[in-house]
């Protein structure tokens, strides 16, 4: 024997009711001016394509030698870990160059510039160095 009463009330089978605003209203007016031109469809990023503002914080695509540059370069101002600054950076520019698609050749740049800046002090300061123990 069906059961013909109607099923209880629940609360999450109702959807709350909106009250119409101005902006309602506004747009009940717009909608008899009718405008039949096609809309502009918006660009798609391409899925393999990340986003740019993303990338500049958070190192995507980008190869591993050039972020370890980046790093070394930003520590040699104690001096001593200049030259593999400078070593790191230039490993990394070359693995840009054979891999192509891959990010980071502004790291590796700052990492070469930094390791040649603070590399003249090191390098000055052991040629003072031998230079007293010379005499």
């Amino acid at each position: 024997m069906p059961d013909d009463t109607p099923p209880p009330d629940r609360p999450w089978d109702k959807k709350p009711r909106r009250e119409r605003n101005e902006r309602d209203e506004r747009d009940d007016e717009d909608d008899e001016e009718y405008d039949d031109r096609p809309r502009r469809r918006r660009r798609r990023r391409r899925e393999d394509e990340p986003d740019p503002g993303l990338k500049m914080i958070v190192p995507l695509n980008t190869s591993a030698l050039a972020i370890v540059a980046g790093y070394v370069g930003l520590i040699s101002v104690l001096c001593v870990p200049a030259p593999f600054a400078l070593l790191f950076g230039i490993l990394a520019l070359v693995h840009l160059k054979n891999n192509p698609k891959l990010d980071g050749k502004a790291r590796a740049i700052f990492a070469i510039v930094m390791g040649v800046v603070f590399s003249t002090p090191l390098v000055l300061w052991m040629i003072a160095l031998v230079a007293n123990g010379l005499k």
